[in-house]
């Protein structure tokens, strides 16, 4: 059945007429547009200085996969860190994201500005993207580009426009929109219907390989269908289900697609999700209102922002963490509700703020204390954007014009952008290197457990080792099998050459952990300093049959092989170093001087074990 238009509904993206003033001109759209896009990236303009942080240092720095395509095929059949955790079941099937960080590596290899500027760029063609569907969905110029201009200056953005790893959700956000316009465009523009439709579909394959929650779109069609049909015919159940199935009709090949994407995602994680924690359903339906207030609060006064939120299960109701953020969560949805009732243009805006919101709500795929973070508010914040977009379109005090327009709008325009991107400076400043991401994020909560690992981890990388075994043994006592606690203990006292203590606690993490190459990597260079060679070389060994792509872990072998007297062994283990790292000289040192020595006959000399690799942390 064909979809029935709304009244007024046309193809062009660029409708003249406006809720208030005189109507906004081609040029005039075009120059303020123009000039909105120019104070989103100079907002980010800074962040081209910043340095890889957090993730980014394991993900760009460390990844062996965005060396070469060889590894593409890996890409398509595993998590995003399986580079690093091969046998960890993950929850993060992302082959797209990957292949964008493997296209920067050959473009930029480890210089970060150009990383940088790769996702402030990104950011800005969603929010170009965001003007034409504003005026699709707001059919109003003015409404469109206020939504345009708290899109893109919005501080809750800049998590995923600061951070590099934080661009999933503006790849995402981009082939979410693009798809959804494609869409429209075969509704309303029938001659070329196909051909739009199998963009929309294609572009919706690829959002779903670059995040997970692309599979939200679907359910924003099916609901911008209803809405589109509501005013047609009685509302009765049967005319309900009349407009369902219609609608229904219209996302099913999305959802055939979205079947096709969970078989892959599932041969390739080993299920649907793995949970990173067991938690009662019980417990996670408590925590939402918590977390739901959480997220209005950032939409509306993002101050005080972070990249760590000190947020734990709620297991029991309470006033405080249940009964009152509840209660202002149904107000506020009783109100969008309302509005949306009284207008489709913001029926159409809610769905895009509360359907792309859903997906965080099932806190199981996320570690206790880290499932709120302020990137997974990119999409929603659309919806939100439009919204207030269309409200700042109704304010009108006086008849005053200022270039064309109601002087009042123009100005509260001025002032957004200058307060927002003030904000956004200001707010950037955390990521910029490590010592001010972990600064930042213990100051957000000194006295957790959290904030003490996040310091910890900044104290060892500065290398007062002291200071952060001090922290880690303060927090161990409480979660005492953690493996990453455990490891990052061991890996600190081996750095600090207290040998006993980081054997201890490096085995307890294989024990916990018995897949985590790291561990096993470091407690076998514990070993050999201790003079255990055969333990090293088992443990080293253990460490390269789990992640056989690694740096430093062949050649490590390699060392230990010699010291054994096994050259064409040891020969073998330099060789597939160069080939993971054709720029490690030591490598190539070893081998060409085992070669040389078996050319000449000659047994091949003995080398120190003081073989450490560069630094290496937990993730």
């Amino acid at each position: 059945m064909e979809p029935k238009r709304e009244s007024g509904e046309t193809g062009t993206l660029l409708p003249a007429s406006g809720f208030s003033g005189a109507p906004l001109s081609d040029r005039a759209t075009t120059l303020t547009l123009v000039l909105i896009l120019a104070m989103v990236f100079l907002s980010y303009l800074d962040t081209l200085w910043f340095q890889f942080v957090h993730d980014d240092r394991f993900q760009i720095a460390d990844n062996t996969w965005l060396r070469s395509w060889h590894y593409l095929p890996r890409y398509f059949t595993g998590d995003v860190w399986s580079f690093m955790h091969p046998s960890f079941p993950g929850n993060y099937y992302r082959p797209l994201f990957l292949l964008w960080f493997r296209l920067q590596y050959m473009a930029f290899g480890l210089k970060p500005w150009g990383w940088h500027l790769c996702t402030v760029l990104t950011h800005v063609g969603v929010t170009v993207l965001v003007y034409y569907l504003s005026v699709r969905l707001l059919k109003d110029r003015r409404a469109a580009l206020f939504a345009t201009l708290i899109f893109g200056l919005h501080p809750v953005h800049v998590e995923a426009v600061a951070w590099i790893s934080g661009v999933t959700e503006s790849i995402l956000a981009f082939l979410v929109i693009s798809s959804f316009l494609c869409y429209l465009n075969g509704r309303t523009e029938h001659s070329h219907g196909r051909a739009y439709l199998a963009a929309s579909l294609v572009l919706y394959v690829l959002a779903m390989l670059a995040k997970e929650t692309a599979l939200v779109l679907p359910m924003i069609i099916f609901a911008s269908e209803l809405i589109w049909s509501g005013h047609a015919g009685a509302f009765s159940w049967r005319a309900w289900l009349h407009r369902g199935l219609a609608a229904l009709g219209v996302v099913t090949p999305y959802l055939v697609l979205s079947g096709v994407y969970l078989g892959l995602r599932i041969r390739a994680l080993h299920g649907f999700q793995n949970p990173r924690e067991s938690h009662p359903f019980s417990h996670m339906v408590l925590t939402w209102p918590s977390v739901l207030w959480f997220y209005v609060r950032h939409l509306i006064w993002p101050v005080g922002l972070g990249p760590f939120y000190d947020m734990d299960y709620v297991t029991h109701a309470d006033i405080r963490n249940v009964l009152l953020p509840a209660l202002a969560v149904v107000l506020i949805a009783v109100g969008l509700s309302l509005l949306a009732i009284r207008s489709q243009k913001a029926a159409l805006a809610t769905l895009w703020l509360v359907i792309p919101i859903l997906p965080v709500l099932n806190l199981r795929v996320f570690v206790a204390g880290h499932f709120t973070h302020d990137r997974y508010l990119y999409l929603p914040s659309v919806g939100f954007a439009m919204l207030v977009g269309m409200g700042l379109c109704r304010l009108q005090i006086g008849w005053a014009k200022l270039l064309g327009q109601p002087a009042m709008q123009v100005a509260l325009a001025a002032v957004l952008a200058l307060a927002l991107g003030t904000r956004i400076t200001e707010e950037t400043a955390y990521f910029a290197n490590s010592n001010a991401f972990f600064t930042r994020a213990s100051s957000m909560s000194a006295s957790s457990e959290g904030a003490k690992l996040n310091l910890a981890s900044m104290l060892g990388d500065q290398g007062h080792l002291e200071e952060a075994i001090k922290l880690y043994q303060e927090v161990l006592p409480t979660l005492p099998d953690n493996p990453e606690i455990n490891y990052n203990l061991g890996y600190a006292y081996y750095l600090s050459g207290k040998l006993p203590e980081a054997d201890r606690y490096l085995s307890r993490t294989v024990e916990v952990e018995p897949n985590r190459a790291n561990a096993f990597f470091y407690l076998g260079l514990t070993k050999l300093k201790m003079g255990d060679i055969n333990a090293a070389a088992a443990d080293v060994e253990r460490a390269v049959t789990i992640r056989p792509d690694a740096d430093h872990y062949h050649f490590a072998l390699g060392v230990i092989l010699k010291l054994q007297g096994n050259l064409p062994a040891a020969l073998s283990e330099f060789q597939q170093e160069i080939d993971v790292d054709p720029n490690n000289i030591s490598a190539r040192e070893q081998a060409a001087e085992i070669e040389a020595a078996q050319a000449a006959g000659q047994k091949g000399s003995s080398v120190g074990s003081n073989i450490t690799p560069g630094s290496s942390t937990a993730h």
